[in-house]
């Protein structure tokens, strides 16, 4: 078995990988040229798509380097192949943890982009949104929620115990520091969610800060996050002890094998991996993964994830609950026709 071609549909953004016998493995939110395509094609066209881990090395170790999106959204596919050819859920074919995954309301409000993780936010949301948006999410039946810190500290101390006050003692809260605050601030902001007792405080520091990261994480009890974008990352986190928990995400760390790499390190030292967003380019494959390990508390998702228009069965929150699809793959039904009505340039090797 081989595969025969690689295809990019732009700006549909769907990547596409086909077997000679007639297998399609998908990824969508996917940008690229048509000379990284090349690139990959190189390795992945003609090789065994069940041989991920060989096609793993090779495009990591590629000459100059493959953007890590295009790299991410290749091994996506190949995991959704793979399990295609199986016959299973991609989360069953993964190992298989659970079939319904608790979901963390992310913050959309004062039009903040707290669900992709993206720190550039347009302006910081109001106290009183803040408030609401928590409770909305604790009646919705979330299971967490989790908001951004805002440039200003007092204020950000009063609205931290503000929401608490709002959910009560027992809904699991996160601050998302978005590693703005210096260590003598996150440190102050810190024995707040203390007092507060909130589920953990995440990116307190900015990323591979681990001298920084450490003397927050020692200075106060709720846990820590640390930003990984790599296995390596993640052991040097855990190592150092720089934060008690690490988040990632499949577009930022280069696929879903990463993050299997990098969740089974956190979980050798008793850590969280913590999945950040569940967009357009990773939703499917993020409660896939979470489907399938242990220490993925939850998925991350705002009130109305977006989908690309060409996906006929967009993941639905019931309950707090995302219920893991039963198809074979990643179980995202195409609309082709649609796919062809968004593409403009066919990239295909």
């Amino acid at each position: 078995m081989k595969i025969t071609t690689i295809t990019l549909h732009q700006p549909a953004g769907l990547l596409r990988l086909v077997t000679g016998e007639g297998f399609e493995g998908y990824c969508t939110g996917i940008t690229a040229t048509g000379y990284d395509v090349e690139r990959a094609a190189s390795i992945v066209v003609g090789s065994n798509p069940l041989d991920r881990e060989r096609t793993w090395w090779a495009l990591r170790d590629l000459d100059e380097g493959l953007p890590p999106a295009l790299r991410a959204g290749i091994d996506v596919a190949l995991w959704d192949l793979s399990a295609k050819i199986a016959g299973r859920p991609l989360f069953r074919h993964l190992g298989g943890f659970r079939d319904r995954v608790p979901v963390c309301r992310a913050s959309t409000a004062g039009g903040t982009t707290a669900a992709t993780g993206d720190p550039s936010g347009d302006a910081d949301p109001s106290g009183p949104e803040i408030v609401k948006e928590a409770k909305d999410a604790q009646q919705a039946g979330f299971k967490a929620y989790r908001f951004g810190a805002m440039a200003d500290e007092n204020t950000l101390v009063q609205l931290v115990r503000e929401v608490r006050a709002a959910v009560g003692p027992d809904f699991p809260l996160i601050l998302d520091g978005r590693a703005l605050c210096v260590v003598d601030e996150a440190i102050r902001i810190g024995r707040v969610l203390d007092e507060a007792d909130y589920f953990y405080f995440d990116r307190p520091r900015p990323r591979n800060d681990h001298s920084g990261g450490k003397q927050v994480a020692g200075e106060i009890d709720t846990p820590t996050t640390a930003e990984v974008r790599s296995p390596i990352e993640a052991s040097q986190v855990m190592t150092v002890q720089s934060a008690d928990h690490i988040r990632t995400s499949v577009r930022s760390a280069g696929g879903i094998t990463d993050v299997l790499k990098t969740a089974r390190c956190a979980e050798a030292f008793g850590a969280y991996c913590h999945l950040e967003g569940a967009g357009i380019s990773d939703g499917f494959a993020h409660i896939h993964l979470a489907g399938s390990l242990r220490n993925m508390p939850f998925i991350e998702m705002s009130r109305h994830e977006v989908a690309p228009p060409f996906v006929l069965n967009p993941l639905q929150i019931e309950d707090g609950l995302v219920h893991l699809p039963d198809l074979p793959g990643l179980g995202m039904e195409i609309d082709q026709d649609a796919v062809m009505d968004m593409t403009s340039e066919r990239i295909e090797a």
